[in-house]
């Protein structure tokens, strides 16, 4: 297997430096002095830093760069911080991964930072209020679930890609698994093979409709992904669109909260668990954390 440069993930550029992303720069911050380990330590926080960007947003004080880029990368940025304070590790951006078919991927958060990538994490945000840049959008904004399914085939093609491509390297070696699913369940296959990959899912609703579609469309990536974890907020009031509420998501297998234990468990498992993978060193020397956009 080819080396892929690795180094201690990087933090969104785009919130560092943007006037806009000023509500989530201080979450995060804040965040950073709290070393919380789970999501019920810093929820209400995060509603308060979502409500604050939207209301940039719906100014216009957040601009195109930061609608596009920032929300998305604090929610990611913001889930590894309490990845690592709960499993006491330290999580990995890694470029030039190979997948079976593209020889190169892009990993924001991954771990461990050399040999056969064991955990991936992807995180996406989605939904906006009405802002100068959609003047024919509605008053309560743009549907969570509106940007979801592509966001959602993009996360599961990089899953299945990385999952085939460890499955080719275990039967070049001669080890199970061998091959691909066969005529068997796909998604009972995926999940024996390596990366663990989850994907999380902050989705600002508008309507009981919208929030099914986000409820399905999270259901879908389960197919795929090892899981999924949601979190779901929305207007109080249409008369209000940036003051929100949290939305409980019904399924229990899907709550951000939980998906996101499993998550910090699985990590302790794999930094506990002794090498079986030969390791090729990164060519890249780890440096402390630097601030650097992320890719979505």
């Amino acid at each position: 297997m080819a080396p892929s440069a690795s180094k201690p993930r990087t933090t969104s550029r785009t919130v560092a430096t943007k006037i806009g992303c000023a509500p989530l720069r201080a979450m995060y911050e804040t965040a950073v002095e709290m070393r919380p380990k789970t999501w019920s330590q810093i929820e209400g926080d995060f509603l308060r830093a979502m409500q604050g960007f939207d209301a940039n947003v719906a100014s216009g004080v957040a601009d195109m760069g930061d609608l596009q880029n920032g929300k998305g990368d604090f929610f990611n940025d913001l889930l590894a911080l309490l990845l690592e304070n709960c499993a006491d590790v330290t999580l990995y951006s890694r470029g030039g991964v190979p997948g079976l078919i593209f020889a190169r991927h892009q990993l924001d958060v991954t771990y461990p930072d050399t040999g056969v990538v064991q955990f991936l994490l992807e995180a996406k945000a989605v939904g906006t209020p009405k802002h100068p840049g959609s003047p024919k959008q509605k008053p309560i904004g743009r549907p969570g679930s509106a940007d979801l399914e592509k966001r959602v085939k993009e996360a599961a093609f990089k899953t299945i890609d990385l999952k085939s491509e460890y499955a080719r390297i275990q039967a070049e070696r001669g080890t199970s698994p061998h091959g691909g699913p066969g005529g068997g369940s796909l998604t009972t296959w995926l999940r024996s093979v390596k990366p663990s990959s989850y994907l999380f899912i902050a989705a600002r609703v508008v309507s009981q409709n919208d929030f099914q579609r986000v409820l399905a469309f999270a259901s879908i990536a389960e197919q795929v992904m090892d899981a999924v974890g949601v979190y779901c907020f929305g207007p109080a009031d249409a008369q209000n669109p940036t003051e929100y509420e949290s939305i409980k998501v019904p399924v229990l297998a899907n709550q951000l909260e939980r998906v996101l234990f499993r998550a910090c468990q699985d990590l302790v498992a794999i930094k506990s668990a002794p090498t079986q993978e030969p390791v090729t060193p990164s060519p890249a020397t780890a440096v402390p954390m630097t601030e650097e956009t992320s890719e979505d």
